[in-house]
C-alpha cells in the first residue's frame, strides 16, 4: 500500500519544528522563528544536556583536571555534596581556557564549558551521578553563568538545571570558589 503525502505530513513538520522526543515520551517544540539555546551551542534543558555529555561531546572524550588526583573524596569545606569518591574531568573548550592546568586570575570559562564529575561509592565502583556544569552565562536558567545538573547514569535527573544551581551555588561560592569562576576543583590541585 502506497503512503500519500499527506501520510507524511505530521513527520515532515516534526522536522522542520524542531520536535524532539525527551525521555518517557515527552514532547518539545522549539519555535521555527526563535533560535534556540542549542542551536546557538547552548543546551536548553536536561534532556539536551545529558545528550551532550552521553553523545554529541561524550565524557569519556574529556581530559581529567589537570594537577589533581584522578579520584578523590568529594568533600571540600562547606559541601556535604558529591560524596564519597570524585572523578573530574573537562571539555575541550574547558581545557583551553586553563594555562598550566589553572585559571588565569580574573579569567572565566568560555561558553559551551563543561566541568564533569563522576560519583562513585569508592574509585574502582561503577559511577552512580553525573554532576555537570555547562557554562552559558545568558541562558535564562542559568545560575551565576553556569548550568547545574545532575543525572543517573541511565539519564534519569536528579537535579535540573531549572533549579538554576539553588543547591549548588552555596558550595561553589565557598573558600577560591568566586576567583575560580565557580569551579573549586581548582582547590584540589597539586
Amino acid at each position: 500500500m502506497r503512503r500519500s503525502a499527506l501520510a507524511l505530513l505530521p513527520g515532515a513538520l516534526s522536522a522542520l519544528l524542531g520536535v524532539s522526543s525527551c525521555r518517557g515520551g515527552d514532547m518539545a517544540t522549539r519555535s521555527p522563528t526563535a533560535p534556540s539555546s542549542e542551536a546557538a551551542g547552548g543546551v536548553p534543558d536536561n534532556a539536551s544536556l545529558f545528550r551532550l555529555i552521553t553523545q554529541t561531546e561524550p565524557f569519556a572524550r574529556y581530559t581529567l583536571f589537570p594537577n589533581a588526583d584522578e579520584f578523590t573524596d568529594g568533600r571540600l569545606n562547606g559541601s556535604e555534596a558529591h560524596r564519597p569518591t570524585v572523578r573530574v574531568s573537562l571539555n575541550a573548550r574547558a581545557f583551553a581556557a586553563l594555562q598550566d592546568g589553572r585559571l588565569p586570575a580574573g579569567a572565566q570559562f568560555p561558553t559551551g564549558s563543561v566541568i564533569f564529575k563522576e560519583v562513585r561509592p569508592r574509585a574502582d565502583a561503577p559511577t552512580t551521578t553525573y554532576a555537570v556544569m555547562y557554562k552559558d552565562a545568558g541562558h535564562p536558567l542559568a545560575g551565576d553563568g553556569w548550568l547545574w545538573a545532575e543525572f543517573s547514569p541511565d539519564g534519569a535527573v536528579g537535579y535540573s538545571v531549572s533549579n538554576r544551581g539553588a543547591a549548588c551555588t552555596g558550595c561553589h561560592r565557598r573558600e577560591q570558589g568566586p576567583r575560580n569562576d565557580l569551579v573549586r576543583t581548582i582547590e584540589r590541585q597539586r
